[in-house]
């Protein structure tokens, strides 16, 4: 009989597979050669191992839990890197405003050189206090207010 055969018919008896007129048949081979007989053993160890193995419980291995103090440094960074975006916005904000407001107060300042007037005065404190606290408007207001003066002043000098 060849050698691959032989073992897929002895793989078979081990696992309880194989028809049985040809167990009978293997079974006389087995009686009449003692090198396969030996093989057979040891194929029949081997396999009723594999099954016992591979029928037992296996304990779950569980994932080892995050490093706290990794967590916590991601959580920071995020803080940070939301801390320094607002930074950059208020930044890029008050430039935006300080050139928006000397814009305008030099244009308005070489229109208004020739007539400061009280009653412009007035209106503009008026328009100022008319506006909500945290407004743009009311912030601008403001700044040309402070400047008109102190061009104002500049010019009686």
């Amino acid at each position: 009989m060849k050698p691959d055969v032989l073992e897929r018919l002895l793989m078979d008896r081990a696992l309880g597979r194989l028809e049985p007129d040809v167990e009978a048949l293997l079974a006389d081979f087995l009686a009449d050669n003692p090198a396969a007989t030996a093989e057979a053993h040891e194929l029949q160890d081997a396999i009723q191992l594999a099954t016992e193995v591979i029928r037992s419980p296996v304990a779950v291995a569980e994932m080892p839990n995050q490093i706290h103090r990794f967590i916590w440094r991601h959580r920071a960074e995020q803080a940070l890197a939301i801390a320094a975006s607002f930074v950059i916005g208020v930044g890029i904000t008050a430039v935006a405003l300080r050139a928006n407001i000397k814009r305008k107060d030099d244009t308005a300042s070489a229109q208004n050189l020739s007539t400061p007037s009280v009653h412009r005065e007035a209106a503009m404190t008026r328009k100022i206090e008319s506006l909500p606290f945290w407004s743009n408007q009311r912030l601008y207001l403001l700044a040309s207010a402070s400047t008109a003066d102190a061009n104002a002043k500049e010019m009686v000098k």
